[in-house]
């Protein structure tokens, strides 16, 4: 838990956006059945991400989490996969990542690939590459995007993420000026949901919903 209270001070939470300050998240009630949270995300444009949105739907009615936790609970499902092969994801507006995950070459790929998927096409990074040597505590990524090539280092901590490639990202949006901004959403555990949405949804999804969605800075 150290490392995740630490992860979220570095990414320096601010909420205002190009002048926008997000609005308050209004009073979430104690329970909120299934059917109306999920037309809430349908409204917000949280659609389900495969040919078996039936059976997924099904799977995820099951869960009275859902229905204890309004909202919370079903927007880090979106972030997930399907409980089966080939553990596609449920949905691409948001992702829910755990942190302790860089245990050997391809980590760093795999987070970068799952950042690309969630901006819906806004940001693309080509030659993915990555190196993550966690006994010689030695890892970096390198992509290009935008005509530009990139190879950012990264410290290595164990198999912890190094926090360091989350400021890159936002200070690479910026530089890009992209419509979206990456969010984040805190779990209260090691993982979090990430995601990537303009001030004007992500105000849209805290009034609808009450979920504390912060901007990633």
């Amino acid at each position: 838990m150290g490392f995740f209270s630490t992860l979220l001070n570095f990414f320096g939470f601010d909420l205002n956006v190009n002048g926008q300050t997000p609005l308050p998240p209004k009073t979430v009630q104690k329970s909120v059945p299934f059917d109306t949270q999920i037309e809430t995300f349908r409204k917000l444009g949280f659609i389900l991400n495969s040919d078996r949105t039936a059976d997924i739907e099904s799977d995820l009615r099951r869960q009275k989490e859902i229905e204890n936790n309004p909202y919370s609970y079903l927007y880090t499902e979106f972030g997930g996969t399907i409980n089966r092969e080939p553990w596609t994801p449920i949905g691409d507006r948001c992702w829910d990542f755990d942190t302790e995950a860089i245990e050997d070459h391809g980590a760093y790929v795999e987070i970068m690939q799952n950042l690309e998927r969630i901006t819906r096409g806004e940001l693309k990074f080509d030659n993915l590459k990555d190196f993550v040597d966690v006994e010689n505590e030695n890892a970096w990524v390198s992509f290009s995007i935008g005509g530009s090539e990139y190879k950012w280092n990264l410290k290595v901590d164990n198999d912890w993420i190094d926090p360091e490639l989350f400021s890159k990202l936002v200070a690479l949006t910026n530089k890009l000026k992209t419509k979206g901004r990456y969010t984040v959403f805190n779990t209260g555990g090691q993982n979090v949901v990430i995601g990537f949405e303009t001030p004007q949804h992500t105000n849209a999804i805290i009034k609808s919903t009450g979920l504390n969605v912060e901007w990633l800075d």
